[in-house]
């Protein structure tokens, strides 16, 4: 079943889509739904290879468009039309970062390294799926910054994707279509740990604060879920898409590859 948020957006698609200028369902680019905070299902294989040299070509935090196409160090990291959904994990950080996700492995990524992960087809539905990172011990469940996915929908071929902070921020993050110029960017490049409001403070045992931690995920006014809003394309709350006068944080896009940054901001 659609969800009630996703159903809705839906049918909002036809208008935005002429306020963008998209003439090509390949290319079209418009805010739309996930299924944001549910419980994702473990769904197909993976393979992945990882690069110790440089990120993929995107480099740093692009300002607009999407990342453009790059290797990142494999020769079968990610090629636009071979039939694959593949997703690029790039670690922007200083410190090396663990990469998970609902139906990967996942790996470590030493600072500038990159990952290839193939997750399916490019036509095969493979919804509801979240990707994570963390630096040193992983601070548990909902306790992550995630990148949110249904890919290969059914309305126009559609990816849906969005940053989420409902639960947790740990590490900031960025998600690019590959060589989609009219598919949208979302980054939040600020570290929001060290001014997290008190009741949201999380340390690991050594008590060094590794995640800031919404109390009530389904609260707008809780200290936390508006100290989330300072960025607008992330979720701060369960309902971010549903009441306020700020953009929707999802997009809707007919991509195929995808890249996945954690420390967009970062030198």
């Amino acid at each position: 079943m659609v969800p009630r948020r996703q159903l809705r957006l839906w049918l909002a698609i036809p208008a935005l889509t002429l306020a963008c200028g998209a003439t090509d369902a390949s290319s079209e680019s418009a805010a739309a739904g996930t299924k944001n905070g549910d419980a994702a299902s473990a769904r197909g294989g993976s393979s992945a290879a990882v690069s110790a040299g440089g990120a993929p070509s995107a480099g740093g935090a692009p300002s607009a468009g999407s990342a453009p196409l790059s290797s990142g160090g494999s020769a079968d990291c990610a090629r636009d039309g071979d039939g694959r959904t593949t997703l690029v994990f790039v670690n922007s950080c200083a410190a090396p970062v663990t990469f998970r996700g609902s139906d990967i492995d996942g790996g470590v990524l030493a600072p500038g390294a990159s990952s290839c992960v193939d997750i399916g087809s490019d036509v095969e539905a493979i919804p509801s799926k979240r990707y994570w990172g963390f630096r040193g011990a992983d601070p548990g469940p909902e306790h992550h910054s995630l990148a949110e996915f249904t890919f290969n929908t059914d309305f126009n071929d559609f990816d849906w994707y969005n940053i989420s902070y409902v639960d947790a921020f740990n590490l900031p993050l960025q998600i690019a279509p590959l060589v989609r110029p009219k598919c949208k960017l979302l980054t939040c490049a600020s570290d929001l740990l060290p001014e997290c409001p008190e009741v949201g403070r999380f340390e690991d045992e050594q008590g060094e604060l590794v995640a800031c931690v919404s109390p009530s995920r389904n609260d707008s006014m809780s200290p936390v879920a508006l100290y989330f809003e300072s960025c607008d394309d992330a979720y701060a709350w369960s309902g971010d898409d549903q009441k306020g006068d700020d953009p929707s944080p999802v997009r809707a896009c007919a991509g195929e590859d995808w890249q996945i940054r954690f420390c967009p901001g970062a030198p």
